[in-house]
């Protein structure tokens, strides 16, 4: 549909309907909800309009454009919405050839029984006395793949009154469900030539909006043909980024009557400056009369460079859990995967590791309200789900955009940890960004003890004769399957130790760790107090998670982990200090024909110099060489390497550091 304002065809006032007219109404929810009306009872948020991926709590409605949602497992929610309704105003039905209702949704679960609705329901009701009595129409029920956004079409055929009023509604009955997405909803006659676009990659105010300088962008999107009978064999996209000159694809794509169909453009929009640009992307089919679902508007945003992203996922568990040994497995083999590219900590609920102390009880509590059952993955803090879908979200998640590099240098010292972060924005980040630091310990253990609500023990019900024996669940060192109800010998990974601010189940990171306004490009340092080491816990075994907290209120992202760094992880743009270097520069960034790497070393280290495309190939090396502490600079030509990002990296005998190029030609 076209995200513009509203629209409301001459019909919906009463006046004669004309063939080519063909929408009847239609809400796409940018200018708001009127003159639609929404109205909840029981309690509940009820319908809210956002254009952002929403978090639920077994997973995220992906992003779309502005779109309206009845969150029920928004975490930390305990509210109900019992019922809440989103209502048109009225319209006629009255001569319209064909009529259909078509509209995009997103829902996680729902059930319908039978009249009345006696369980929890999404579902579609029509008036034709202006609004006094409704029928059903029918309801939004789950299916398999219905986490994705899908277009939805109904015959409204038996309906012809000049006084109809449409309304969605959804209901949990008092029970706890997920939630249901709804956008772009429009009554029309589906007798003429109509091809519409319903969505379009990327999505404005998304992660997924952000592109370094000198990258190409493959802009795509989705189109619906609105014809009742015939199918579309081909159509004209069109874009044009700013005000600079329209570029047109002819796209051969089988439309199917009533159906969709992704499409992309063959060619790319390469981003040229460091800032946000319009994106306007449009849609024409040879015969159509309705020019008013044709386009959309998205943005592309230009930055210096595209950080090293590393998802957090915390898990919720407990010994006494015994499907917990599934977050074990999944946590263990996503870390052997790529410990580079993730964080991972194992968040104890009602267990020795749990009451450790009043940092570790209050992250239990924070975590606790984010989730609705255990074991549960939250990731970044902005949606939640099982730990088997732990490889989808990294693959599908792992190069969102990251706002900053991040470095981080961790030492043990006596009785202390001591850390300091240091920030590297890749866009200007003014509001209220924080640093949270976690102390994490592996293989942590203990006596046996009792099973309970203090015991050691780690409860499985994958052992041979527990309930859910007949899955595999097994990762190197562990086979739960051949282990017994009762694991003795647990050795527990990623255990929580600790956190700074040890409040963390009220409040966002450390207050005033950063400043208000981070220029890009530009390092960033907070020294951590620093942290007492238990006598309990194994030095050796520690290791120090840095997060970068979003606490601005107000913001799409409040309370989100942006990024985050492991002091076992890649140092990126910072010191690294098992390789004696720091502060790497790499100028002009971006570059054209040449650049120069500039970095301290603190001791007289053997250097080698390469450079990697963002495909991890190496594209150029310089023999490595001996130098002094103190200052260095390396010069070196970029005249052969095409626009793009690259990665420079020194490296010492005792590790390395990095650092992004943007070269633009």
């Amino acid at each position: 549909m076209k995200k513009t304002l509203l629209s409301l065809a001459l019909s919906c006032f009463g006046l004669a309907f004309s063939s080519s007219a063909q929408t009847v109404i239609s809400q796409n929810f940018e200018s708001g909800f009127a003159p639609w009306t929404v109205a909840t009872t029981g309690g509940g948020a009820g319908w809210t309009l956002t254009n952002t991926a929403t978090a639920t709590q077994l997973g995220t409605i992906p992003a779309h454009t502005r779109y309206a949602v009845v969150n029920e497992g928004v975490l930390g929610s305990t509210s109900y919405n019992n019922p809440t309704t989103m209502t048109s105003p009225v319209f006629s039905l009255a001569g319209v050839s064909s009529p259909y209702l078509v509209f995009d949704w997103l829902y996680y679960q729902a059930w319908l029984s039978a009249s009345p609705y006696t369980h929890e329901a999404a579902y579609i009701e029509m008036s034709t006395d202006g609004g006094t009595t409704f029928g059903l129409v029918d309801s939004i029920v789950y299916s398999t793949g219905t986490d994705i956004w899908n277009t939805r079409f109904i015959s409204l055929s038996t309906y012809t009154s000049a006084t109809c009023v449409l309304r969605f509604t959804y209901t949990d009955h008092g029970g706890h469900i997920i939630g249901i997405a709804v956008d772009n909803i429009m009554v029309y006659g589906a007798s003429a030539t109509d091809i519409g676009l319903t969505s379009v990659s990327p999505v404005a105010g998304s992660a997924a909006d952000y592109f370094a300088v000198g990258t190409g962008v493959t802009f795509s999107g989705n189109v619906t043909n609105y014809n009742a009978t015939t199918a579309i064999t081909s159509f004209t996209a069109n874009y044009q980024v700013g005000s600079g000159s329209v570029v047109t694809n002819t796209i051969s794509v089988s439309v199917p009557a009533l159906g969709t169909a992704p499409f992309s453009f063959t060619t790319p929009y390469t981003v040229a400056t460091a800032s946000q640009v319009p994106v306007k992307i449009w849609v024409t089919c040879t015969g159509e009369t309705n020019l008013n679902n044709d386009s959309m508007n998205t943005a592309v945003i230009g930055v210096a460079f595209m950080p090293v992203k590393r998802l957090l996922f915390e898990e919720a568990t407990g010994t006494w859990c015994g499907w917990c040994v599934r977050g074990i497995v999944y946590m263990d083999s996503l870390w052997r995967a790529d410990s580079n590219r993730v964080n991972i900590v194992s968040v104890h609920n009602n267990d020795p590791m749990a009451n450790m102390n009043a940092s570790t009880t209050a992250y239990d509590s924070k975590l606790g309200t984010m989730i609705s059952g255990y074991p549960t993955m939250v990731i970044d803090r902005r949606e939640s789900t099982d730990p088997s879908s732990a490889f989808d979200v990294y693959s599908a998640e792992n190069s969102v955009f990251g706002f900053a590099d991040m470095g981080l240098k961790a030492t043990t010292t006596g009785g202390n940890v001591n850390a300091t972060v240091r920030i590297n924005p890749a866009t200007t980040l003014t509001g209220d960004y924080r640093i949270e630091l976690v102390v994490e310990e592996d293989n942590v253990t203990s006596g046996g003890g009792a099973l309970g609500s203090n015991g050691w023990k780690q409860h499985n019900y994958y052992a041979v004769g527990g309930s859910g024996h007949s899955t595999i669940m097994k990762t190197i060192g562990w086979d739960f399957n051949n282990l017994p109800t009762d694991i003795t010998t647990m050795a527990y990974p990623f255990v929580a130790r600790t956190t700074l601010p040890a409040n963390i189940n009220t409040t966002n990171g450390i207050a005033s760790s950063l400043p208000g306004t981070m220029a890009v490009s530009t390092f960033y340092d907070y020294t951590a107090p620093a942290i007492a080491i238990d006598p309990a816990w194994n030095a050796s075994k520690l290791r120090v998670i840095a997060l970068l907290i979003d606490n601005t209120t107000g913001s799409a992202s409040f309370g989100h982990v942006l990024n985050s760094i492991s002091s076992r992880g890649i140092y990126v743009g910072v010191s690294d200090i098992h390789a004696g270097v720091e502060n790497l520069t790499v100028y002009p960034n971006p570059a054209s024909n040449f650049a120069s790497a500039k970095f301290m070393l603190s001791n007289t280290s053997t250097v080698s110099f390469s450079v990697y495309d963002m495909l991890g190939r190496e594209v150029m090396n310089h023999a490595a060489e001996e130098m002094t502490a103190g200052g260095q600079q390396i010069n070196f030509s970029t005249e052969t390497l095409s626009s793009g990002v690259y990665n420079v990296v020194i490296t010492t005998e005792n590790g390395k550091i990095s650092q992004h190029l943007s070269i633009v030609k």
